[in-house]
């Protein structure tokens, strides 16, 4: 049955009770109206009694004293004959009145009593029928409903999916993309204990480069199973890509409780090698390789391709090492004109020097602990193949731009490289933003500048030149 079918016809037996409970007082039946000719008849019996009593005491028959006790009598039967529970409690100044005023008022009153049978069924139907229309007509529910209808057509391929039953979602049901990632993102909350799906979810946002949302799934399966050590290094990964190649405290977490788990588990070590090389300590980075090289060839099967990428990773870290020491170098050797003085890297097989300016409007925007994020990337989406991080008030304190040398030496892996997609002839992209927030994540208020693409298939020079302007604000 379709879930709105049921939560419609749950709400009106709802409401229904609801009216019920509240006018049952109400709606009870009035027996007084039903015994309104006993209470005549008790009236006029008690008229008649009186009168003869009357006719007694005026003729002598009875004294005073006699008179008074039949006559008090007489009225509380007539009370008691009535059906008010309530209790009738009279003072000195009453005994002494007429109580068969207040016995006859006492019955007229009752009998003006009536309650109408239509009346009580129009409220009982009203109040349900107001309680709905009001539900959807106070508000749009149109995104409710949309939701229960997907819930209802593709639920249980979002269940199949998630528990991994399926790997692709049928052509019917991939044709509505917005209800089946509804249905998807349900099923996971409704199983918000269930790591797997979780770490699920997240691959399906990262299919659709939706990396915020990617690594909050995956921090939730962590903290669920951190023991878990594939959860664990595919959360630190995630991270690593996403921050630009830094290895922030919360993927070194995870991968050192992976390596705890597993010290043997290559992709932790793999990570462990890049970040510390990306973080300068070049010892440290050489270490893990050496170890990663150490548990592939005890493994049996020819693991040469994988040696030679290892030795290729170790070779650009020694370079990277040797430019540093030679940064040092010049910069002791400098004579105090500045403070810091930097080289430019070695130009490896290709180069993409990019000068950045700012738009004067969006320039004082740009604050001391901004961020500015340069990078070429593949066309199709996908890890950038280089990367840069710099201090995005050096872009403003400069009239002429901000020269931004990208190559080989910038790639986050070391088989992700800028050479190796040129050789490919791969269409790329050069994007430049400064994050207020310092993550290489995109997030509201971030400048921008317009994706350029790069031109180099027609040409063989190993420098390529571009020029690129931060004009926009994300919203």
């Amino acid at each position: 049955m379709p879930t709105l079918v049921i939560f419609v016809a749950l709400a009106i037996i709802l409401a229904i009770l609801l009216a019920v409970i509240v006018l049952l007082p109400w709606l009870r039946a009035d027996k007084s109206a039903q015994n309104n000719q006993l209470i005549a008849l008790n009236v006029e019996v008690f008229k008649e009694r009186l009168a003869e009593l009357t006719a007694d005491y005026s003729s002598g028959k009875m004294s005073e004293i006699e008179f008074n006790t039949q006559k008090t009598e007489l009225e509380r039967q007539l009370l008691l004959a009535s059906e008010d529970k309530n209790k009738v409690v009279l003072n000195e100044s009453e005994q002494n009145n007429d109580l068969s005023k207040v016995a006859v008022s006492k019955a007229q009153r009752e009998l003006q009593v009536t309650r109408s049978g239509k009346a009580r069924l129009t409220i009982l139907v009203c109040v349900p029928v107001l309680i709905v229309l009001g539900y959807f007509l106070s508000a749009d529910r149109s995104s409710t409903v949309q939701f229960w209808q997907a819930q209802d057509k593709v639920g249980q391929v979002a269940d199949d999916l998630l528990t991994g039953k399926i790997d692709a979602p049928p052509e019917w049901a991939a044709e509505d993309t917005a209800g089946l990632m509804a249905a998807i993102q349900a099923n996971v909350h409704h199983h918000a204990h269930d790591a797997q799906r979780w770490m699920r979810l997240a691959d399906i946002y990262l299919a659709f480069e939706a990396i915020d949302p990617a690594l909050e799934a995956q921090a939730r399966a962590y903290r669920l199973t951190p023991e878990d050590e594939d959860v664990a290094v595919g959360y630190a990964q995630t991270r690593f890509f996403a921050s630009g190649g830094v290895l922030d405290s919360s993927s070194r977490r995870a991968l050192q409780t992976a390596l705890q788990q597993n010290p043997e588990h290559q992709g932790a070590q793999m990570l462990m090698a890049m970040g510390e090389a990306r973080a300068g300590n070049y010892d440290l980075a050489q270490a893990w390789i050496v170890r990663l090289k150490e548990s592939i060839s005890q493994r049996d099967g020819d693991h040469s391709a994988a040696l030679n990428s290892l030795d290729e990773l170790s070779a650009n870290i020694r370079q990277q090492a040797a430019d540093a020491a030679q940064s040092t170098q010049v910069s002791n050797q400098a004579d105090g004109e500045s403070s810091v003085v930097t080289s430019e890297p070695a130009i490896n097989t290709r180069t993409i020097m990019v000068r950045i300016s700012i738009d004067d409007k969006l320039a004082a925007e740009v604050g001391n602990k901004d961020t500015l994020f340069v990078s070429i990337q593949e066309q199709a989406g996908g890890a950038p193949l280089a990367v840069k991080r710099l201090q995005a008030a050096d872009l403003v304190n400069t009239e002429q731009g901000l020269q931004v040398s990208l190559n080989d030496d910038d790639a986050m892996m070391p088989t992700h490289t800028l050479s190796s997609a040129m050789n490919d002839q791969k269409s790329l992209v050069a994007k430049a933003r400064i994050s207020k927030s310092g993550e290489a994540m995109s997030a509201s208020g971030d400048l921008i500048a317009v994706d350029t693409t790069v031109d180099y298939l027609d040409t063989d020079q190993p420098v390529i030149e571009l020029n690129m302007v931060i004009s926009q604000k994300l919203p």
